[in-house]
């Protein structure tokens, strides 16, 4: 039986497939790739040397042993047909992710929103803690400048990916659910279904592991009634809660709160004063999901606070790209209404208005959330709304940004404007800017490339920086 040697990664600029190809280049692997074009996770992983083709094309695959492929490309993809008249394997992503794991001893964080923040700050308090683990995210950790981190000890700490269900069959020793909402409803096809994933989830989890999850979320209560003899804990805000923050004090760019612990059979733990850099109360409770999972590695308390005090962020979540003192930019992932209601209220404490630049992510989301996404936006001051990103779907009859701007304005829930490309935002935003705007530029598609461009690039802007 032929050894494999060399791996070939068809779409792997996307984040999840990123990530696993460096793993298994540092793993020693030769690693090739390919994906329709470039973008910074191609870039980064040609910097390590990994040699990637722009476009499909069957000759790409030429000395390859496996072939691995994202959920994104179609099975009619030429690579991977060439591949299969060859004979040579070819698994989807899920599968390379389910055999990595194998070889090590997994704690996974599944839900709809908040994973990528919440396996960032687990990392950061393993890490302090020495116990080194091997990590795949679904963003870029500011203290690695990458997605994923090799790791010595047996430790693998993965984001999972519910938009294909694939996350329902990944073995964990520890998860984490960090909410159930109206998400990927267009692949399920049903609530009822999305649920059940959820069920698999968590069945393939260890019985001598852990869950934590989140107190408040309707979803989860229901789910976790099915699982009385699995270890799970409760995190939140409330007094039912196994992990509970308390006493929180916001200040202008993070919060401080205690944590108190409750102790089966001992005397209760607190964690006094956590002096935490960043916005909003969703952070918080990604904050107590991390704790939640490090109490279970018996990481002392100080660390846990140091950790969290130390943490740097995540890209692209509430990440300031501009502060002049009068006018301040951040890029934030939030695509979800959800989301949006959480990013709003992180930063509505402003002394001036908040602007809100937002890309809608998909048709079938907008769709599935469309009163959802009329409420989301009530609390900015301004909302400029760009066309759908795509994202590979097709068009859905009466589902368009343009809709949606108007039916806002006919409930009168906010000022909000149409703005059918990127030079005419920055074109309003010239215009309307006052000193103290809070600009929030929202999305999971190219809308972060614009504002990042646009704040390096700021002389245009007709605002008195004095």
């Amino acid at each position: 039986m032929e050894t494999i040697k060399n791996i070939h990664f068809i779409g792997i600029g996307g984040i999840g497939m990123s990530g696993i190809a460096e793993i298994m280049k540092n793993l020693g692997y030769k690693i090739t790739g390919s994906d329709q074009k470039n973008n910074s996770n191609i870039l980064r992983l040609k910097n390590l040397g990994i040699k990637i083709f722009i476009g499909h094309n069957p000759k790409n695959i030429f000395n390859a042993s496996l072939v691995v492929y994202s959920s994104a490309i179609s099975k009619d993809n030429c690579e991977i047909k060439k591949a299969i008249k060859l004979n040579i394997p070819v698994i989807g992503r899920s599968e390379m992710l389910k055999e990595l794991m194998r070889m090590k001893s997994t704690i996974t964080v599944a839900g709809s929103h908040g994973k990528t923040t919440t396996v960032s700050l687990i990392a950061q308090i393993l890490d302090k803690a020495k116990l080194d683990p091997t990590v795949i995210n679904g963003g870029i950790i500011n203290t690695y400048g990458s997605n994923t981190k090799l790791g010595k000890s047996n430790l693998m700490l993965v984001e999972t990916d519910e938009s294909d269900g694939s996350f329902s069959h990944l073995p964990s020793f520890g998860g984490v659910i960090t909410s159930i909402d109206n998400e990927h409803v267009d692949f399920y096809g049903s609530k009822e279904k999305l649920l059940e994933s959820f069920h698999s989830y968590i069945k393939n989890i260890s019985p001598f592991g852990f869950l934590a999850v989140s107190e408040k979320d309707k979803n989860i209560k229901q789910i976790i009634k099915n699982y009385k003899s699995l270890n799970i804990y409760k995190y939140g805000f409330s007094e039912t809660c196994d992990v509970k923050a308390k006493i929180i004090k916001e200040k202008k760019d993070g919060i401080i709160f205690d944590v108190e612990i409750k102790n089966p059979n001992k005397k209760r733990l607190y964690i006094k004063g956590i002096d935490f850099p960043f916005l909003g109360y969703h952070n918080i409770e990604n904050a107590l999901a991390a704790i939640s999972v490090c109490l279970n590695f018996k990481i002392n308390i100080n660390i846990i606070k140091s950790s969290l005090e130390s943490f740097q962020g995540v890209k692209r979540r509430l990440t300031k790209i501009y502060d002049n003192k009068n006018i301040i930019f951040y890029d934030d992932y939030a695509h979800h209404p959800t989301e949006i209601i959480e990013t709003i209220n992180a930063l509505s404490s402003n002394k001036g208005r908040l602007i809100v630049v937002i890309q809608p992510h998909r048709y079938s989301r907008l769709r599935d959330n469309y009163n959802s996404y009329i409420k989301a936006l009530k609390g900015a001051d301004i909302s400029l709304i760009l066309p759908i990103f795509e994202a590979g779907e097709k068009k859905i009859k009466g589902i368009s940004s343009f809709n949606l701007v108007k039916d806002i304005n006919k409930k009168k829930c906010s000022n909000t404007f149409y703005i059918s490309s990127f030079e005419k935002v920055k074109s309003k935003l010239n215009k309307i800017l006052k000193p103290n705007d809070v600009v929030i530029f929202m999305g999971a598609g190219s809308i972060s490339s614009f504002c990042n461009d646009f704040a390096k690039d700021l002389t245009s802007i007709g605002v008195n920086n004095e």
